[in-house]
């Protein structure tokens, strides 16, 4: 069989993966990996969804927010971000 995925294609998917995703290694010993295998396939979880569960519930126990409230308090950061830049790059056009 063929391989689906023509050169170009994986070429796309990683450039956009690159752009799309943030990604951080994680180590662990031998025997937390095999546990955390075992459950992972026990309960049908993908471990990278595990994982991103699990920060979540960690993170809103510890703010006592929800994972939603705090993107909704980064979300005016990066307006002001959006706005300042745009704002600049009119400046530089000789618009104000």
């Amino acid at each position: 069989m063929a391989n689906k995925n023509s050169p170009a294609r994986l070429k796309a998917n990683n450039e956009y993966n690159k752009r799309a995703y943030k990604s951080f290694n994680l180590r662990m010993k031998p025997y937390q990996m095999e546990v955390f295998s075992n459950h992972c396939e026990r309960f049908n979880h993908s471990k990278n969804q595990f994982l991103i569960t699990a920060m979540i519930e960690k993170i809103e126990r510890e703010t006592n927010k929800s994972f939603d409230e705090l993107l909704k308090e980064l979300q005016p950061a990066e307006e002001n971000e959006t706005a300042k830049s745009a704002e600049a790059s009119g400046t530089e056009k000789g618009e104000k």
